[in-house]
């Protein structure tokens, strides 16, 4: 099986293009509205009419691409794509009647998501989230073409995702926040949707013109097969989609402001997350539906040990800097404005515990994969549910006495469970293939040899007062610890033999032999 790197390279570029404009989003709105009430009605509102096509966009995906690239890969026509259809006309049915349900009782819906939220904030969310109805048709669309992208190894207009709605926001703020208020965002967002809708449509026209059609054959084998492993699928998306939930639930019981702080600081420590891992993910998931569906269990399972490399040797070099940098990056990206000090502290309590379990969440997202690639879909829902539980009663006992800590230290401690408990099925699943490390093997512990020597580093290497005198000070520290983090990575990396690590420093020491005309041994 040949593993995906320039998939892998092209999308992290795309997705570290999205979140350098998130990040400029970012400081946007923090400059804006700071960690006001407002703001938070905002977030509320945000997370309804989103929450169904971030679900779609999971399942269909997940239980769609091996069934395409054993069924699917090659063939059009409406005959041929009559079972898809029909998959896809009950997602687009499902979005009409949610966004109908939604329209009807958001009253009811905003007060269950965020009974802390003061009423007249309260009535600002129930007004947004009538308004953003629309975004959750748009991408419920966008979900089933990117679907197919993905499918096809068409990742590029996917991943646009992330540029296109971020620049949207980005203008749309900062023309009509003056006359608009937190209202511009609403308006950002809707326009973000709709661009890269008409982009996905225009890459899909092919299959739009000769294949995609409404259809109701609801007993066609390529409806009924997908379906099998969707509902469970949807189950355990439902899950996860709830622990975020949970976290809006308990944090709208505390001060004004906390769910814009927990919002700022998701932002920040899942970065890496969104721009490496997904990529690697995306990248890796037809080749390990096609390993699945040619029964090579051993191509399967070094897939699955590469991507875990690649995973690490992104999202630890990231996780160190987060750590060791959180108060230093929120002051000088976000505290302008009316993101105040309290704004300040209240995100970087947050962040600090949320970047430990970026790597852990990464982790059990490509476990999940492998999973689902080997049509196992009720385990992946066994361990989701668990964490939620988990993430659930670590906030009934930590949220109301440890604040905004307790519910990042909740989040954490599940995400840990979840990777931890993925990891053993998909290896016990495995065993046998003479692929699959030691649970403790060398990759295994370099996690916390590097989050432990490299966030003393990081704090060691800029003190508090570089940050609070010199803007430039503090950008030239922080460049001199992640040059560092990542050398210190890669020579880690080196030493334990990680393939991909050794594959990288043979084609550097050839290109300088190359260059000095020396020669390649």
């Amino acid at each position: 099986m040949n593993t995906p790197h320039r998939a892998v390279f092209a999308l992290s570029t795309l997705n570290l293009a999205g979140k350098f404009l998130a990040i400029g989003k970012t400081l946007i709105i923090a400059t804006l509205f700071g960690t006001s009430g407002m703001l938070d009605a905002f977030w509320v509102a945000y997370s309804l009419p989103l929450m169904l096509p971030n679900l779609l966009t999971t399942v269909i995906t997940v239980a769609f691409v091996p069934r395409f690239v054993k069924n699917l890969e090659g063939r059009t026509g409406t005959v041929a794509w009559r079972g898809a259809n029909t998959l896809f006309t009950l997602a687009i049915g499902l979005a009409l009647v949610t966004c109908l349900a939604i329209l009807w009782r958001a009253d009811v819906l905003v007060r269950w998501l965020a009974p802390g939220l003061a009423s007249p904030y309260r009535e600002q969310a129930i007004q947004m989230v009538r308004l953003m109805l629309p975004c959750m048709l748009m991408l419920t669309l966008s979900s089933l073409l990117s679907a197919l992208g993905n499918a096809r190894e068409r990742f590029v207009l996917p991943a646009l995702n992330g540029v296109i709605n971020n620049v949207a926001i980005i203008l749309v703020a900062l023309l009509l926040a003056h006359r608009l208020g937190v209202q511009a965002l609403v308006v950002g967002v809707t326009l973000g949707f709709f661009v890269h809708l008409c982009m996905l449509v225009y890459g899909n026209r092919d299959l739009l013109r000769d294949s995609l059609r409404p259809a109701f054959a609801f007993s066609h084998p390529d409806f009924l097969r997908p379906l099998a492993h969707l509902l469970p699928l949807l189950v355990g998306s439902i899950g996860a989609t709830m622990t975020a939930l949970v976290d809006q639930y308990f944090v709208s019981r505390l001060d004004a402001g906390s769910i814009s702080a927990l919002t700022y600081a998701l932002m920040m420590a899942m970065l890496p997350v969104e721009v490496f891992a997904q990529a690697i993910i995306t990248s890796y998931y037809p080749a390990l539906g096609r390993g699945v569906a040619a029964g090579d269990h051993d191509a399967v399972a070094g897939a699955w040990r590469s991507g875990q490399r690649m995973i690490l040797l992104l999202t630890l070099p990231c996780a160190v800097l987060l750590i060791g940098l959180a108060k230093p990056i929120v002051i000088v990206l976000l505290e302008h404005g009316r993101f105040d000090e309290h704004s300040t502290a209240l995100t970087v309590e947050a962040m600090t515990i949320l970047s430990i379990g970026m790597v852990f969440r990464a982790q059990a997202y490509f476990s999940y994969r492998v999973l689902h690639s080997m049509i196992r879909p009720w385990t992946q829902v066994a361990i989701g549910l668990a964490g939620v539980a988990t993430c659930i009663g670590l906030n009934l006992v930590w949220a109301q006495r440890l604040g905004l800590r307790g519910v990042a230290l909740s989040a954490t401690l599940s995400q840990l469970q979840s990777a931890l408990i993925a990891g053993l099925v998909v290896r016990q699943l495995l065993r046998g293939t003479g692929a699959l490390p030691r649970l403790l093997s060398p990759a295994m512990l370099m996690p916390m040899l590097v989050l432990a020597l490299g966030t003393v580093l990081a704090r060691w290497l800029v003190p508090t007062s570089l940050y609070t005198s010199s803007h430039r000070g503090w950008a030239i520290a922080c460049g001199a610890a992640a040059m560092l983090a990542v050398l210190a990575a890669g020579a880690l990396a080196v030493r334990l033999r990680l393939p991909e690590a050794v594959a990288l420093l043979d084609r550097l020491r050839a290109r300088v032999r190359r260059q000095r005309g020396t020669p390649v041994v």
